[in-house]
């Protein structure tokens, strides 16, 4: 049966596995962010990875594991106590929504840190919260990686205010 996996690979080498899954026929999810960052004292517009290091792979877990597994540039496939595991289907449908050419579409900072927002979606849809920060590259993998062990982690942009 076909699921979605997160495969970590090794650092910078997202594009790399990404072609060599494609070329092979497998669904890929590699999500890239548009930022601006100071390199060399100068602000310069990039794209680059959603979640660094890491990457959707769409594949049959008893046919394709030790293709996918062994595949160069490729650390493991993320899972619980030794056993890969599945990326529930709404996590990359959502993300998929948000895509405009492989760019995922990120609104402006609309909250300040401590404001009082409310859930407008989802299963925790119209509870109340409080903002705390937007996050970095590694730090999204971190809500990643959480939310995959039933951890629940909120996207600000099914946020409001009250």
């Amino acid at each position: 049966m076909l699921s979605w996996f997160l495969i970590y690979t090794k650092p910078k080498c997202e594009e790399t596995v990404s072609g060599k899954f494609s070329e092979r026929g497998f669904p890929v999810l590699n999500p890239k962010i548009r930022e601006r960052r100071c390199i060399r004292r100068k602000l310069v517009d990039l794209i680059s990875p959603l979640f660094p290091c890491y990457l959707f792979v769409q594949f049959d877990l008893e046919k394709d594991y030790r293709l996918i597994r062994y595949t160069r540039g490729v650390r493991r496939v993320v899972g619980n106590e030794g056993a890969p595991s599945a990326v529930p289907p709404d996590i990359i449908s959502e993300l998929q929504k948000r895509m405009e050419e492989g760019v995922v579409k990120i609104a402006a900072k609309r909250f300040e840190p401590g404001s009082n927002v409310v859930i407008k979606a989802g299963p925790f849809e119209g509870f109340n919260a409080v903002f705390e920060r937007e996050l970095k590259g590694r730090e999204r993998v971190a809500i990643l990686l959480r939310s995959l062990n039933v951890r629940v982690i909120v996207d600000s942009a099914i946020l409001e205010r009250p």
